[in-house]
């Protein structure tokens, strides 16, 4: 028994390594504090990884459609937010279902205007809203029914 010492702890050392090199699918604070501190990339590799792990992760396709709204990624404005609305759709849990109507509603309105207009921006406005993306200390847009999701234990 004595000689099973040093076995443990390099089992415990060996499993330790495994768990950190694992992918985090982040959760709401980490997220939402990556974002606000300027670390926008990162935000969009955590929505990638949870989008692979489930196509159908609300939170990640948020997250998505945060940072592509963000960094002017017009081609997937469409796309994005069809698809946050049919997933939303099927939540029905409390805080989010209460977040919902709003929400929903800010997407339809902006699908709209999109589906309206020839040209969002010209093309110097698309570049300083780029710009603007890299600004710092700025909160998500959609971080309300994020918090839902985190309150209904989605995130």
């Amino acid at each position: 028994m004595k000689n099973m010492a040093p076995f443990a702890f390099l089992f415990l050392l060996a499993t330790a390594h495994v768990v950190a090199d694992a992918p985090s699918l982040g959760d709401f604070t980490t997220v939402t504090n990556l974002w606000y501190e300027g670390h926008k990339s990162n935000v969009l590799a955590i929505a990638e990884q949870r989008l692979a792990a489930n196509s159908n992760d609300l939170a990640g396709l948020i997250l998505k459609m945060e940072y592509d709204l963000e960094f002017m990624n017009v081609s997937n404005y469409s796309n994005g937010i069809i698809r946050v609305l049919e997933v939303s759709r099927s939540i029905t849990n409390e805080c989010f279902a209460s977040e919902k109507p709003l929400f929903e509603m800010a997407l339809l309105d902006f699908l709209d205007y999109v589906a309206h207009r020839r040209r969002l921006f010209s093309l110097e406005e698309e570049a300083q809203e780029r710009a603007k993306a890299a600004i710092i200390h700025k909160p998500m847009t959609y971080e309300i029914p994020l918090k839902a999701l985190h309150d209904d234990g989605l995130f």
